[in-house]
């Protein structure tokens, strides 16, 4: 019965084998005794020098966006599968339950749609 697990354990092995290896190349190629110059410690953004502290917070129209985009990411996700599994059932009652199921998250979906559009996500300013 072991016998089944073996590509498994031979797969995990490789990529064992494999991280262990870029670490200890890591170790051995980088120059050690490389001079330090002072630009190395410095933060590094988009081959600008940074100037001034980071920037306050993020305004919460980002984060509403983010969960914008989650919540149309997760439908598209959920609606493929979920349409080739009704396929299989339309014949019995589950294949009702399925789609009623499929319109409860809809609804759900919706009502975050409705929240954020009452945030006024869709309104960008110049000063956002």
């Amino acid at each position: 019965m072991l016998i089944d697990y073996l590509p498994i354990a031979i797969y995990l092995a490789v990529l064992v084998a494999f991280a262990v290896a870029l670490i200890v190349l890591s170790h051995i190629l980088v120059p050690r005794n490389a001079p330090r110059l002072r630009r190395w410690d410095e933060p590094f953004e988009c081959g600008l020098r940074s100037e001034g502290l980071a920037p306050g917070r993020y305004p919460v129209k980002y984060y509403l966006v983010a969960i914008m985009f989650v919540i149309f990411d997760l439908e598209a996700v959920f609606f493929y599968p979920w349409a080739v599994s009704l396929q299989a059932f339309k014949d019995s009652q589950l294949g009702w339950l399925w789609f009623l199921e499929m319109l409860v998250f809809i609804v759900i979906l919706l009502v975050g749609y409705v929240y954020i559009v009452a945030k006024g996500v869709f309104g960008w300013s110049e000063s956002d």
